[in-house]
């Protein structure tokens, strides 16, 4: 069972009172990374669990938006950080929201779903395409380390290479399935915090 840990804590108010920003386990259900010949980039990224949880008491997109953090580690690997402004976020479910940017306008990711239902099901999801994606999937790949955070002092959800072996590890295509590693990486950050959604003032 892949179990939700947290690695690190910051104080965070949220309307007059306190909440706790936390990372947590998203152990990658699926990774692929490709790069065709074409040059149109994807990545598709998915996590299910019954661990992780969101409380959007602090950790709303569509009030402060997120940003994923990728890093692919080998011969062409390399890291990019993609933001998910709050602008193209919206309500799914009781406990959801999902990210839509068809015309890639505000970077590669074109879908974003985080989510857990009222069964207790987490459902994270990031899926990118596009020429805008910096990076090739390493071949051979040997680590990577994935990074999805609420903006605005919000929780991160976090993967990283586990037990499991990848069924496609060459210069064109990754793909791992079912993988355990739920080690975290620094999120996106800049020195001014300029590109980064921020929270409105209480």
């Amino acid at each position: 069972m892949r179990k939700s840990i947290a690695l690190g804590i910051a104080a965070v108010f949220v309307s007059g009172g306190v909440a706790l920003a936390v990372q947590q386990g998203a152990a990658a259900k699926k990774l692929l990374v490709k790069s065709p010949p074409s040059g149109n980039k994807k990545i598709v990224y998915l996590s299910k669990n019954t661990t992780a949880t969101l409380d959007l008491s602090y950790n709303d997109p569509i009030s402060f938006g997120a940003s994923f953090f990728i890093d692919i580690a080998g011969a062409a690997g390399g890291s990019q950080c993609m933001l998910l402004p709050s602008s193209g976020w919206s309500p799914i479910g009781t406990i959801g929201r999902k990210y839509k940017d068809p015309t890639l306008a505000n970077g590669p990711v074109k879908v974003a779903l985080i989510k857990q239902t009222p069964s207790g099901n987490f459902l994270l999801k990031v899926i990118a395409k596009s020429s805008a994606i910096t990076f090739d999937p390493g071949g051979p790949t040997t680590s990577y380390n994935t990074n999805f955070k609420i903006n605005g002092g919000g929780d991160e959800w976090c993967a990283s290479n586990g037990t499991a072996v990848p069924t496609t590890n060459d210069g064109t295509k990754f793909l791992v399935k079912d993988d355990d590693g739920t080690t975290c990486v620094a999120a996106c950050s800049s020195p001014s915090g300029a590109f980064l959604d921020l929270a409105p003032a209480f």
